[in-house]
């Protein structure tokens, strides 16, 4: 009978770790930009977010940009002046620590400014 209410406890346990936690995913794209966004939850100590952000525009992409990526409810910005892809079209940022934790309903917007031109990427749940 222990084993049994001990195996139940571990269970019920686990299921909590997986109800309250896991892996959020964002994405949005424009004309000119797809933007994929992570938070992953690691504990108590909050979560780490990763973003992608390619150039899915037409000819060969710009070859430095201005970006910022906010979070309305997680409070938090990345922002990057002068970025540039390297020659691949895509950039990717990692193991961003954030402070406040993404919730479903999060708000995530993506500006960038290159060219002479500006445009917007509203990100969505996946």
């Amino acid at each position: 009978m222990k084993k049994i209410a001990m195996g139940f406890l571990f269970m019920l346990l686990a299921g909590c770790d997986v109800i309250g936690g896991g892996t959020l995913y964002f994405a949005g794209e424009s004309d000119n930009w797809l933007v994929k966004y992570t938070a992953v939850d690691n504990g108590d100590s909050g979560q780490v977010a990763s973003y992608i952000i390619d150039y899915i525009g037409e000819g060969e992409p710009p070859e430095s940009f201005d970006y910022v990526v906010s979070a309305s409810i997680a409070r938090s910005e990345h922002a990057g002046t002068g970025a540039s892809f390297k020659g691949r079209g895509i950039l990717e940022e990692t193991n961003i620590q954030l402070g406040a934790r993404m919730q479903e309903d999060e708000i995530i917007v993506a500006e960038f400014s290159w060219d002479g031109k500006t445009e917007k990427v509203v990100l969505e749940i996946k």
